[in-house]
């Protein structure tokens, strides 16, 4: 944006400094050229006559009337001025700086001066016979439109950039912001943070793929929440089991078992302190029959 204003504005400038003085050069020369004229057709007369302070004060009033007249004068055939607007005469170069030959209605040629260019328009008098009539013209003038021109075009180009820099920093937030959060997200994602959401509504490539994102990141946490409960339940589970593993030394008449210490204990007493195990005691049929024939005998029958 910065580069295109630029070169933009550059374009204008060099475009106002070339075509656009050429044509008010052109409008100025025309214009310059048909007051020459009037004051030749007026000059004519007092030069046949030979009333040259009559052709002076004319050219004075004109020089007064028109700030951009930087001098006016008379010449006869041979080049002699007879009136002119100069306080210390007529400069010879000058006065040979622009010859107008008799075929032409002007002659426009550029004069530099000790006040800056001037446009030096020469109209002849009777188709050269009497001589001619020069008016010099301000260069400035011309000069003064461009550099307004130059100046609405400089301030145009400050706005259209100020403008365009605005805009551009807008645009570029609007563009880069999703992509800025959807990256986070994905470093996050890549750190393991299963929690970490984007939020963006727009329907371009950017939201689609912040939905994506979304779902992608929803089913991780919903593995991750399943493989959590599993854990807990597969914790809880062995933290309410105890695993008797290898060979128990028995004794094969008393049932006693031994421990690491060599000391024999009772097998629910081993069971007990190495499981969660807990016992109740009672007495199966077998041994109640052998040990207690009588009560037995009686609970037999009460069955039958």
């Amino acid at each position: 944006m910065l580069a295109t204003t630029l070169v933009f504005a550059l374009g204008m400038v060099l475009f106002a400094e070339t075509v656009v003085y050429d044509k008010l050069h052109e409008k100025y020369q025309k214009k310059s050229a048909v007051l020459v004229e009037r004051i030749a057709a007026d000059c004519v007369s007092p030069v046949i006559t030979g009333r040259y302070f009559e052709i002076t004060m004319l050219l004075q009033d004109i020089r007064k009337m028109d700030a951009d007249v930087a001098y006016a004068f008379v010449v006869n055939q041979d080049g002699r001025a007879l009136a002119h607007t100069f306080a210390k005469g007529a400069p010879r170069e000058l006065l040979q700086a622009n010859p107008v030959a008799p075929t032409q209605q002007f002659s426009d040629t550029m004069v530099l001066t000790d006040k800056g260019p001037v446009h030096d328009i020469a109209v002849p008098l009777m188709q050269g016979q009497l001589g001619a009539v020069h008016v010099g013209f301000y260069d400035a003038a011309i000069r003064k439109d461009i550099r307004t021109i130059v100046l609405l075009i400089v301030l145009f180009s400050a706005f259209m950039l100020l403008a365009g820099i605005a805009a551009s920093i807008a645009l570029s937030r609007a563009l880069t912001m999703p992509l800025t959060m959807l990256a986070g997200a994905a470093e996050a994602y890549g750190r393991g943070e299963s929690n970490h959401r984007v939020t963006i509504d727009s329907k371009d490539e950017v939201g689609d793929l912040a939905g994506i994102f979304t779902v992608m990141v929803d089913r991780r946490r919903k593995v991750e929440d399943e493989r959590e409960k599993l854990i807990h339940e597969l914790q809880a589970a062995l933290t309410k089991i105890k695993t008797l593993s290898g060979l128990l030394p028995i004794c094969a008449s008393c049932k006693k078992i031994r421990d690491d210490t060599g000391y024999w204990s009772q097998i629910e007493n081993y069971i007990s302190a190495h499981s969660d195990a807990s016992f109740s005691h009672g007495i199966c049929p077998d041994c109640a029959q052998k040990l207690y024939p009588e009560q037995w005998q009686k609970i037999t029958q009460k069955r039958s």
